[in-house]
Order: structure tokens, then C-alpha cells, then sequence
């Protein structure tokens, strides 16, 4: 299964505006703050990576006999 960079950003994106748009009320609570804290990591995650990632499915990494 191949995810491109640019879905990543993408979806990371509408989650930081999603979390934007947020009334000043739920911006105080913990599980915002933590909400913000879990997506920073994952900005500063993917910032860097390759452009395409290739996740293998554990069929093709475990020791099977063909």
C-alpha cells in the first residue's frame, strides 16, 4: 500500500484548521491541549519523509515458505 506525501500533509491539515476552528471555550480543556500536542508530533513526524512511503503488509515480512 503506497501513501503519498501530500495525503499526509492534506489530512494533517484539515486537522490543524478542524482544531483551529474551535470556540475559545474547548481550546482551555486538557484533551485540546493534548489534541495539540499529538498533532505538532505528527507535523514534525512527516515533515522531513520521502515523498512516497511503501508499508508492507506482514504477509510479505514474515518467514513464509513460497
Amino acid at each position: 500500500m503506497d501513501i503519498k506525501q501530500a495525503n499526509i500533509q492534506l489530512l494533517l491539515g484539515k486537522i490543524r484548521a478542524y482544531l483551529d476552528a474551535q470556540p475559545v471555550e474547548r481550546k482551555k480543556g486538557k484533551r485540546f491541549i493534548e489534541a495539540e500536542k499529538a498533532l505538532a508530533r505528527l507535523e514534525k513526524m512527516f515533515a522531513g519523509k520521502a515523498a512516497l512511503r511503501k508499508a508492507d503488509p506482514c504477509r510479505f515480512t514474515s518467514n513464509v515458505i513460497p
